[in-house]
């Protein structure tokens, strides 16, 4: 409800920036709450269960037990690329039977287009992260968030989250 309201506030114009830390999101029979994640580095993907990258499931996997707590991984499945025609159920089974994941799954939705989750507006709109502007360019596009919430780095969706150039990101001890 909360981030309802923030996104009605945002299209009237009323307020621009906002800290990451103020949404909360459905997982479809819970709610994930990002002010949980203060002084963790945040890993949001969009995936799609259909998509030929989804092998990077398991790789966000191996990302989750190798950093712990130190690193939320919040996974936001999608059908904005036509990959993904399973249910929020038949998600998290697939993805539990086939990865073993244990990082956070959000309930389905729009990363792109007139209907974009209010977290992937955040993502994308500079007058909301304070940082830049970025388009969704297909599954599996990965942002990373430092520790004080901040938008650190964006990766394509062809970028494998075990790349070097993720793991650096990750490890960096400045943000």
């Amino acid at each position: 409800m909360k981030t309802v309201f923030y996104s009605l506030l945002i299209a009237a114009g009323f307020i621009t920036q906002i800290s990451i830390y103020s949404f909360v999101i459905g997982t479809g029979n819970s709610s994930i709450n990002f002010n949980d994640f203060q002084n963790k580095k945040i890993l949001l993907v969009n995936i799609a269960t259909g998509s030929p990258r989804a092998n990077q499931l398991g790789e966000l996997q191996q990302l989750k037990q190798q950093y712990g707590d130190s690193l939320v991984i919040v996974v936001f499945p999608s059908n904005s690329f036509g990959n993904e025609s399973r249910s929020n159920a038949e998600i998290k089974e697939f993805c539990q039977l086939q990865y073993g994941v244990s990082y956070l799954l959000a309930a389905k939705g729009a990363v792109t287009g007139s209907y974009m989750q209010p977290v992937y507006q955040w993502l994308t709109h500079e007058s909301q992260n304070g940082i830049q502007n970025s388009e969704i360019k297909g599954d599996f596009q990965k942002y990373l968030i430092d520790r004080n919430g901040q938008l650190l780095a964006i990766f394509a969706g062809s970028v494998s989250p075990l790349d070097p150039q993720i793991v650096s990101a990750i490890t960096g001890s400045s943000n």
